[in-house]
């Protein structure tokens, strides 16, 4: 399934859900799939090993160094690929998904001098929680997501005996502008190419479908592979749409747990916080310096950084600031640009 968006954006956002009859071993459920200078994709997979999260970029000629990673969240592992193109991939196989549950999966991309950046997010729908799984440096000026979204099943080991099938819904992407454009339609298709004799889906041709379904959590877009009896109820190529009323993604923004100043040396302050893990993550950080305990007035000095991954910072103050009479206070701003409350930090 394929999205239109014909413009350059910084936010790619799609849900995800794999229901308990659509399982199949050796399945590649794509729901995020973009290109440009840094063209990639992500998704889950069922595979032998675990349930697997995938998040991957194509090396592009404009790129004048290798990607490679500058975070990997806890249980991700890169690697080089090769084979259809080249590039860096990341795996996980520790956090899990399960089916019939919906998966959020944001990726968020950002200049950091001639370079842009890659960060890759999933949340559970089940338990609420958001995961930062990995960040990658791409070496290229302004490596934008370039056109729509493209969403796919893979069968990789030629199991069409068995029927696969993908939900998705609410898909986004923002304009480098900052404005949200909300997928409202989709065109599907079966690769031709992959149903003609000595291919590997030739003798299930006709064991596909999709469209848009509904349940209790309203509308979706449905995709299903192979199995005996499976048969399409659309034409190939076809054109499917869900009404979008919204105007922005709609998840909790960021709220930070805790802050304290965990080491003072000299007029070095290490801070250290925490942000709830179900509202949406960091992105960036805020430090101010005040003369009173309620921000109020001229702010003395100010730390500010985009590090999705930080959690501690150490700040040298200016000279002329006495470490024993300034009061801190810390701001976040999560991954879709919501700012969280001042918390004071302690």
């Amino acid at each position: 399934m394929v999205s239109e968006g014909g413009f350059e954006g910084d936010i790619l956002i799609n849900e995800v859900r794999v229901p308990k009859d659509g399982e199949a071993m050796y399945t590649y459920y794509e729901a995020l799939g973009w290109g440009g200078k840094a063209g990639g994709y992500a998704g889950i997979q069922a595979h032998p090993k675990a349930h697997n999260y995938i998040f991957s970029i194509w090396d592009h000629k404009e790129h004048t160094a290798p990607i490679r990673a500058v975070c990997r969240g806890a249980g991700t592992l890169t690697e080089n690929f090769g084979g259809e193109g080249t590039g860096l991939k990341s795996w996980n196989f520790e956090l899990g998904w399960e089916t019939d549950t919906w998966y959020t999966l944001v990726s968020r991309c950002w200049p950091v001098g001639g370079h842009t950046y890659y960060g890759y997010w999933v949340r559970s729908e089940k338990s609420g929680l958001w995961t930062h799984m990995v960040t990658m440096d791409v070496a290229a000026k302004d490596a934008f997501f370039q056109g729509g979204n493209d969403s796919f099943i893979e069968d990789w080991l030629e199991t069409g005996k068995n029927a696969r099938t993908t939900h998705l819904r609410n898909c986004w992407k923002r304009k480098l502008g900052g404005e949200w454009h909300a997928f409202g339609s989709v065109s599907y298709s079966v690769n031709a190419w992959d149903l003609t004799e000595g291919k590997r889906s030739f003798h299930f041709r006709q064991n596909w479908n999709g469209g848009v379904a509904k349940d209790a959590g309203g509308e979706f877009y449905f995709m299903t592979a192979g199995g005996s009896g499976t048969r399409p109820a659309v034409a190939n190529p076809s054109k499917h749409v869900i009404e979008r009323i919204e105007e922005k993604p709609t998840y909790e923004p960021i709220r930070i747990a805790s802050a304290k100043i965990s080491a003072t040396a000299g007029d070095t302050l290490t801070l250290a916080w925490e942000v709830d893990p179900k509202t949406l993550p960091q992105f960036g950080f805020m430090i101010t310096a005040h003369d009173n305990p309620d921000g109020k007035g001229e702010v003395l000095a100010r730390l500010e950084k985009i590090e999705p991954h930080a959690r501690t910072a150490e700040w040298t103050l200016p000279k002329e600031i006495d470490p024993e009479g300034v009061y801190l206070r810390l701001r976040c701003q999560d991954i879709l640009g919501n700012e969280s409350a001042e918390f004071p930090v302690r």
